[in-house]
């Protein structure tokens, strides 16, 4: 009984996981075994992803927009309240995803909230009023939770995502760059360049190089031009705070 549970959890899990395409992701599992069990879950569930630019946060958020159709994606930048709001009554979504919440304004992070502890959506103007209920997870990625009102930061499970190794890094960038039909060798040196001379671990470092180089000199090329170019914009920002 117990090995015919385990294999029916097992085809359980395989199926969500592709579902849910999490598959395309590298590595993380332990967070992507979290998300599966907040999707299957029968009551809402919030997460919060916590980590540096280039992280894969934002790739499970556009994994579950592309997989399902219950999910709604924006970014937190972009949103106002009443444009939230408006897009909740149109919308509906089981699966609200917010790229970026830190940069929603305290008040617009107070309607999230408000929706996250009670389910109800309302909105009040001089000739309108409505309101409705509304059962929906809240799945969010931030580079930190220094502006996140703390009632709302308290309604998450937050998981933090630590930055990939270089044995990751690689796997990842070769098969992005595969993606962009990218020899193996001209990928591995991209690759390299990137993460040792560029000092940088954000797989769009790696596709910035990859379009503008189609030869390993041209790699070189583009990956010292873009070096020189970030320690300059860094002397200039160090200059404008003096």
């Amino acid at each position: 009984m117990n090995s015919l549970l385990k294999q029916s959890l097992a085809v359980l899990w395989k199926r969500a996981l592709h579902d849910s395409r999490f598959e395309e992701i590298v590595g993380h599992n332990d967070i992507k075994q979290i998300f599966i069990k907040a999707i299957l879950s029968k009551r809402p569930v919030h997460l919060l992803l916590v980590g540096s630019p280039g992280s894969a946060k934002s790739l499970f958020l556009t994994e579950i927009t592309r997989s399902m159709k219950e999910a709604y994606f924006i970014v937190g930048s972009n949103t106002t309240k009443a444009g939230l709001v408006n897009q909740l009554f149109e919308r509906r979504p089981k699966f609200l995803l917010i790229d970026e919440i830190e940069k929603m304004s305290a008040t617009d992070q107070t309607s999230l909230l408000h929706l996250m502890e009670t389910g109800i959506i309302s909105e009040t103007k001089i000739n309108k009023t409505r309101q409705m209920q509304l059962t929906s997870w809240v799945f969010a990625t931030a580079n930190s939770c220094d502006k996140i009102i703390q009632p709302l930061l308290s309604r998450f499970a937050i998981l933090e995502i630590p930055e990939y190794t270089f044995e990751e890094f690689t796997e990842i960038a070769l098969t992005r760059l595969a993606r962009e039909n990218i020899y193996k060798p001209i990928a591995l040196s991209i690759t390299e360049k990137v993460w040792h001379e560029l000092d940088s671990k954000d797989i769009r470092d790696v596709i910035k190089v990859g379009r503008l180089a189609s030869s390993s000199e041209e790699v070189t090329f583009v990956v010292k031009m873009l070096k020189k170019r970030i320690s300059k914009s860094q002397y200039c920002a160090c200059e404008n705070k003096k």
